[in-house]
Order: structure tokens, then C-alpha cells, then sequence
């Protein structure tokens, strides 16, 4: 059986297991725990998968910094179509809308439903960019509707409590080992259930490492990106996003925000939208109508209005000096990822 055989098979079984998990969700102990560590399996899978399928890529996206594959096809700006923006990012623009076209699309039959909640139970998705006020008007992230309205509408939801509470939990147990050992000379028997609360301390002790000491790969859902960062990423449920995709997220606005923070006149916007002048970004969907709002990226006004800052990228011509031993790592990852690279620019320098 080939290796990557294998991982498919692994993967289908920690799949399975997911499902099984959740269907008896409530006979579980440590239910939330127990379906977060199984899907971190997965991810770890996953992620030794790709590893096996190495892709070089010497483009990368404007906006997120990851690379653009072959079958890609990214946007292009810039006088010379020099900025490029991958599908992922355009994807992750378009899903931000405004209230009236997410009540449109959960089929919430009461106008100003998805408003009244932005004030109150969706107020702590604001500092993770899922939800922004532009202006007078709120955009939402379309996750929203996944992780909250599908949800149930519960907040505990968007809370993540039960990490809380695993944590709770470790430090009452702490603090009643500390007491007890302070009057073991003093309570007969005490030792017996110093040991007892020792299992249980150790126990959530490696359950608290493990979600929050950098053993499970966590991946953003909007780019597809590996998280390196030890400690507990953005979450919910299985919903991940990294910060670069919050910044694009948080990038998104009313054409009235975008004119204010750029210094445009009043009305420049939706004047050249009514005379044909942005097409180009409604087609890519940087610039899209939402109920009665028009939403933009802000790379649309760098473009438009402003000239986007660029360095040049200069390539190198490349000689027996320039593929030399020295400009070569010794790494064997790093080793095909240079001579790769090399390759490509020498054959981009010859067309």
C-alpha cells in the first residue's frame, strides 16, 4: 500500500471517529474536549499529508502573503497587472455583507434582527473583525451565520466556555491539593485523596497544554494557511481564522468610510460606479452591492485613486557565479526550494 494510502486511511477512520463522537455527544465525558482533540488529529494528518506533496510557488498573494498556485487565477492590478490577489482572498472579501443581505440569505423574516444582535450578543466577534460598524452601517462576516444563527442563536457559542472551564476546573483543583497538603499531618487518610486530585490535575494539566501549547496544527478557514503561533488561535467550533485574514476582513467598507479615510470627495465613489469606471472591480467582486450598500475592499482606492506603493521585484540574471554552491542551502527542503526558484526566474528573464 503506498503512503499516502495510508493518511487517506487514517483520515477516514479520525473522520468516523468525529461523527461518532458527535451523534453520542451527550453520553461523552469532556464531550467538547474529546471532538476538539480528534479534530486536531485531523488537522495533524492533514498537515503530514501536504507535507508529502510540496508545491513551489514565486508569486504570492497582495493581500495575504501566501503563495499563487499554477491554477490559480489571481486578480490583477497595478499599472502593469503586477498586483496580484489569490481566488482565497477574494473569496473571503465577498463574504462580507451588510445586515439586510445576511437576513435575506438566513431567511430572517424580521427586519433589524441581525442589527439589534450586533449590539448585544455578536458585540465579541467585533475584535476578531467578524463583525465592524463602517460608518453608521454593520457589516457581518457570512461565518456568522454558521456559527451563531445556524447555531441556535446560543452565545455560549461564539465563547468557547468550555476551555474556560477546563481551566476553571484546573485551578480549583490546584488550590484544594495546596490546602490538603498543608493539613496531611493533621486529617487522617488525607494523602489518599491528595493522590486522587494529583490524577485529576494531571489530567486537565495535559488536556490545557495540549489546546493551547502549539502539539495541534491549528489552519485558518479563509486561507487555507498552517497556523505556527503556539497558543489558542480564533476559533469556533471548527471555524479558524488567522490575523492576516481578520486585516483583510476589517478592510472591507462602505463607499462613505472609504471616502472618508482616504480623503476622496463626498460622492466620488458612486459617481464613477454610475459612469462605468469600476467595473473591472465589480467583476472581481472587490466592489459589490449589498441590500442598498455598496461595499469595497480598500485596495480598490489604492488602485483607483492612489498609486499602490510596489517595490519592483528585480530579477537576478543568473550565471555559473549566481547557481553557485554558496547561493545554495545545504538543507534539502530549502536546498529544492532555491534551485526551483532559481530556475523560474531564469526562465522568466528569457522570454
Amino acid at each position: 500500500m503506498h503512503i499516502m494510502d495510508d493518511y487517506d486511511q487514517r483520515l477516514k477512520d479520525l473522520q468516523a471517529t468525529l461523527e461518532t463522537l458527535i451523534d453520542k455527544y451527550d453520553l461523552l465525558p469532556d464531550a467538547s474536549y474529546q471532538i476538539f482533540s480528534i479534530e486536531g488529529e485531523i488537522r495533524s494528518f492533514e498537515q503530514r499529508k501536504e507535507r508529502l506533496n510540496l508545491r513551489f510557488s514565486r508569486i504570492d498573494c497582495h493581500l495575504c502573503k501566501q503563495p499563487i498556485w499554477n491554477e490559480d487565477e489571481p486578480a490583477k492590478l497595478g499599472d502593469k497587472g503586477s498586483i496580484l490577489i489569490c481566488p482565497r482572498c477574494l473569496c473571503t472579501i465577498k463574504q462580507v455583507k451588510g445586515t439586510t443581505e445576511i437576513e435575506r440569505d438566513l431567511e430572517i423574516n424580521s427586519p433589524g434582527t441581525v442589527k439589534q444582535d450586533c449590539e448585544g450578543p455578536l458585540k465579541t466577534l467585533q475584535s476578531e473583525f467578524l463583525i465592524r460598524k463602517s460608518e453608521k452601517f454593520w457589516l457581518i462576516h457570512e461565518v456568522v451565520g454558521e456559527i451563531y444563527y445556524r447555531a441556535g442563536r446560543r452565545k455560549t457559542n461564539l465563547l468557547n466556555s468550555w476551555i474556560d472551564e477546563i481551566i476553571n476546573r484546573l485551578n480549583q483543583l490546584q488550590e484544594q491539593k495546596k490546602f490538603m497538603e498543608g493539613m496531611r499531618t493533621l486529617i487522617p487518610d488525607l494523602h489518599t485523596q491528595i493522590f486522587s486530585l494529583q490524577a485529576q490535575i494531571q489530567d486537565l494539566q495535559s488536556k490545557v497544554d495540549r489546546i493551547k501549547g502549539g502539539r495541534i496544527p491549528y489552519r485558518c478557514s479563509q486561507c487555507n494557511l498552517w497556523l505556527k503561533e503556539n497558543g489558542i488561535p480564533t476559533f469556533f467550533g471548527n471555524y479558524t481564522i488567522c490575523e492576516q485574514c481578520k486585516k483583510i476582513i476589517s478592510e472591507v467598507m462602505t463607499t462613505s468610510e472609504a471616502e472618508k479615510k482616504h480623503g476622496l470627495p463626498k460622492g466620488t465613489i458612486r459617481r464613477d460606479n454610475s459612469r462605468g469606471s469600476l467595473e473591472k472591480y465589480k467583476k472581481l467582486g472587490l466592489l459589490r452591492q449589498s441590500g442598498s450598500l455598496w461595499l469595497l475592499h480598500d485596495i480598490v482606492i489604492l488602485d483607483k485613486y492612489k498609486r499602490i506603493e510596489t517595490k519592483e521585484q528585480v530579477l537576478p540574471v543568473h550565471s555559473s557565479a549566481t547557481m553557485s554552491k554558496e547561493s545554495i542551502p545545504s538543507d534539502l527542503l530549502s536546498r529544492s526550494a532555491s534551485i526551483y526558484k532559481q530556475v523560474m526566474e531564469r526562465k522568466q528573464l528569457e522570454k
